[in-house]
């Protein structure tokens, strides 16, 4: 029988590339616009829904007095 315990190398951890994070962003509102005129149906309904449903919490919002 081989033995395989001199060929094995230890770990050091998982090799997986690294995301691409670049920080926040500050866009434009012409950017920002850009980018959702090329999105698809679906994903333009999501986001308007989204918007409605920010848009009534904020509307019921109670704000307390300290």
């Amino acid at each position: 029988m081989k033995d395989l315990s001199h060929d094995m190398k230890p770990l050091s951890g998982v090799n997986e590339d690294q995301p691409d994070y670049v920080g926040f962003v500050n866009r434009s509102e012409d950017e920002k616009l850009r980018e959702n005129i090329m999105r698809s149906p679906m994903e333009k309904l999501q986001l308007f829904t989204k918007t409605l449903r920010r848009e009534y919490a904020l509307s019921n919002a109670k704000i307390a007095h300290l």
